[in-house]
């Protein structure tokens, strides 16, 4: 069964010089000690002794004009180790160790990086453990403002007089509260005059007459006849100048670019006099005179490419730069090239001639890099009503615990984000202002997959890395518009609308208080003492129950005895009456008997 090999020879850590570049091996050896001797066509002769663990066996001086090629022994380089002797190259360090490549004594094995932050960076082939948080991804795009839920001022000066809110700070601020307060303050005010005039106090009357012609000549609500109404004047000063208040902030509150304190006016923290829209135009539809400028200081703005090589010993005399041109030309580009040992970072810096173009950057030499940070930066301008933003943003590439491929393709799309922001006043320019926007492209940066179907070893045969970043723009851009929700001269209409509308709140008020509450409240009172009559009636009714009782029984007595006594005088006065007519018939009888026996009779014809 064939396996894979450790390592081939040449490889990008045992290379051979310029004279050397394409030998032809004629024969090649290994000693019983494993040192290896190779004869050429030429009869040029490489001699490769066996490395000590953590040192590889390498070729000094490429350019010597020799024709026997001592390779000599020499330390690992940064990011690899090697813990036994052999003629192959070092290996390089697992992830999450490290080897900066500058031990004494070798690397035999590879150091631990730190597990105690999150932040640390030690993927494959790594020389310094680094902290994420040093080079962050970075953008100046942000999502464009959505207009909020109210864009009606009316409704707006609504929503914020007329509510409260259990907020302790949005109680401080509510114009209601503050009205119901001085409302509160005027009923109290108008109860004590009230109390003053039923009471007939003498010594306040003059005060109270005082007060009254006072706040009837603040009524402005009943136009000057009304005590009430003048009480309820100030609650409607307090509102409306609540009202004015809000206004005059709200309307301060535009462009959003100028808008730096919170809201002290009103409860809505987000609060801004203005509304946005946002769409897509196609770059060629013609543009309008005054939104060419922008145009041309966008397409006029020099790009600056960086490229930060994170965790490498790529050296900036190994590095060089150039722009693709079409099929295999292309033309080397001036750049700028920092580098720090103690964290492993190399940064290089072209200036980017345009803005579609592709530009390659080639590492020559045996390291691997572990992270990329492509930044792309540009100068910012203005040209009267025009702004060309500062270009600034950052984008971290990597593959966990991967090293990036020998070869990386990274493409970069550009869109133009214009904001026009209209004037406050109809007679003021529209602003306008510009910024390029890069879209990074999240692709596979690693070759890991390579490696393992084809065999370890190939990661050790190339020595050039090669970058290349592809630069595009879109054909379209995106628009941006932002203006106000009311402008100076509506918001003055609105307001004194709002006035006239409070006035005529307070007067329906004091009119619905007069014509269904007073006689509402007459009817209660009325009802109470009808009421309350009764009650008295039946308890008075109550309590002289008994005594009448007493006196109807006593007086029945009186009339029965009274009765009875004129029934015994009436049949006493019966009794002498019936004896007298007896008598008087029995005389009567008597005298007529006496008349009959007469013997003389005198007749009368």
């Amino acid at each position: 069964m064939l396996s894979s090999p450790l390592f081939t020879f040449p490889n990008n850590q045992q290379i051979l010089g310029s004279r050397l570049s394409r030998p032809s091996l004629a024969r090649f050896g290994i000693t019983s000690g494993g040192n290896m001797a190779i004869l050429t066509d030429n009869a040029d002769v490489l001699i490769i002794p066996v490395a000590s663990a953590g040192y590889t066996s390498t070729w000094i001086d490429t350019t010597e004009l020799v024709f026997v090629f001592y390779f000599q022994q020499n330390l690992c380089i940064g990011g690899t180790y090697k813990n036994r002797s052999s003629l192959g190259p070092c290996q390089i360090c697992p992830p999450h160790t490290r080897n900066p490549g500058t031990l004494v004594n070798g690397a035999l094995h590879c150091i631990p990086c730190s597990n105690i932050s999150s932040n640390s960076f030690c993927p494959l082939a790594s020389l310094a453990d680094i902290d994420l948080s040093t080079i962050p991804s970075y953008s100046q795009a942000v999502a464009y403002p959505e207009t909020g839920h109210t864009i009606d001022v009316e409704e707006l000066l609504l929503k914020n007089m007329f509510q409260i809110n259990s907020n302790p700070r949005c109680l401080v601020i509510s114009p209601l509260l503050w009205t119901l307060i001085v409302s509160g303050v005027g009923f109290f005010i108008l109860l004590l005059m009230t109390a003053i005039k039923r009471c007939g106090c003498q010594q306040f009357i003059k005060g109270r007459e005082k007060a009254k012609i006072i706040f009837q000549h603040t009524d402005i609500i009943s136009e000057g006849e009304k005590l009430a109404g003048g009480l309820a004047t100030f609650a409607v000063i307090v509102l409306i100048a609540f009202s004015y208040w809000f206004s005059i902030s709200f309307i301060r509150r535009y462009p959003i670019e100028e808008v730096f304190e919170p809201v002290k006016f009103a409860c809505d923290q987000t609060l801004v006099n203005a509304q946005f829209s946002s769409g897509l135009v196609l770059l060629d539809i013609p543009k309008l005179e005054q939104d060419q400028p922008i145009f041309d200081l966008l397409d006029a703005q020099i790009f600056y490419l960086t490229v930060e090589l994170i965790n490498t010993g790529f050296m900036c005399n190994s590095i060089t730069t150039q722009e693709n041109l079409s099929g295999t030309k292309y033309v080397h580009l001036a750049h700028n090239c920092t580098q720090s040992i103690p964290e492993a970072t190399t940064s290089i810096t072209v200036s980017v001639p345009r803005h579609v173009t592709a530009v390659q950057f080639n590492m020559t030499g045996p390291y691997w890099i572990g992270a990329i940070r492509l930044c792309i930066r540009g100068q910012g301008q203005k040209n009267m009503s025009s702004t060309l933003n500062q270009l600034d943003f950052c984008q971290f590439y990597t593959t966990p615990n991967e090293a990036i491929g020998r070869t990386s393709y990274i493409p970069i799309v550009f869109i133009k984000d214009i904001n026009m922001t209209y004037a406050l006043s109809e007679s003021d320019e529209t602003l306008y202002s510009g910024l390029w926007m890069p879209t990074f492209t999240a692709v596979s940066q690693s070759d890991e997959a390579y490696y393992v179907d084809f065999g370890n070893y190939l990661r050790y045969m190339s020595s050039l890395t090669v970058i290349q970043i592809m630069l595009d723009e879109r054909p379209f851009f995106i628009k941006n518009i932002q203006q106000p929700i009311v402008r100076t001269g509506e918001l003055v209409f609105k307001v004194l609308l709002f006035t006239f509308l409070c006035i005529e709140l307070f007067a329906s008020g004091i009119l619905i208080v007069k014509l269904l509450i007073l006689p509402l409240l007459r009817r209660i009172v009325h009802l109470w003492k009808k009421y309350r009559g009764q009650n008295a009636k039946s308890d008075n009714s109550n309590r002289s129950t008994k005594p009448a009782l007493r006196s109807k029984s006593l007086h029945k007595a009186n009339s029965i005895r009274k009765m009875a006594n004129n029934q015994s005088m009436a049949l006493e006065i019966d009794t002498a009456t019936f004896n007298q007519n007896h008598q008087d018939e029995h005389n009567k009888y008597i005298t007529l008997d006496i008349e009959l026996n007469s013997p003389v009779i005198n007749y009368r014809f």
